[in-house]
């Protein structure tokens, strides 16, 4: 883990999903996330946005990673906490060219391609690292609490 605070934060949750890379797994996922976000303090719009990202990036990792297959593993780890939520993604398909990583335009009138802007613009971190076990993603939001 590349995050020094993320090593540090205390998790009281952990859920792992081992699937393949077919969209029919990603509603099971996203009522999982949104619940475990709600959990952690978020109200139910944030909770959305939240899960609006993770499906964003699984989505992606079908999408270029596999190239649409349906067979490929995914591993999809949540980890929440008492103000946090840790979301990591490993699959072994092809590595994210980190050149073409939000390189369209928000304001372009191409359809599409949004999804790893959407993903900057909700979670406080996001990294990519490939390694010989595979491509990890990692995002983490934090739970700003009012004072």
């Amino acid at each position: 883990m590349s995050d020094p605070e993320a090593a540090s934060t205390n998790y009281s949750i952990h859920v792992t999903f081992e699937m393949f890379s077919q969209a029919r797994c990603l509603p099971i996922v996203r009522a999982t996330v949104a619940q475990l976000a709600a959990t952690v303090g978020w109200n139910e719009s944030e909770a959305r946005c939240i899960t609006m990202a993770v499906d964003k990036a699984l989505s992606n990792v079908i999408r270029h990673a596999y190239h649409g297959r349906a067979d490929a593993p995914i591993e999809l780890h949540c980890r929440a906490g008492e103000d946090q939520l840790e979301i990591r993604i490993r699959d072994t398909g092809d590595a994210p060219d980190r050149s073409r990583i939000c390189a369209r335009e928000v304001d372009c009138d191409r359809i599409g391609g949004l999804g790893t802007h959407i993903i900057r613009d909700v979670m406080d971190a996001v990294s990519y690292e490939s390694d010989n076990d595979g491509n990890w993603f990692t995002a983490i939001k934090r739970l700003r609490r009012q004072a």
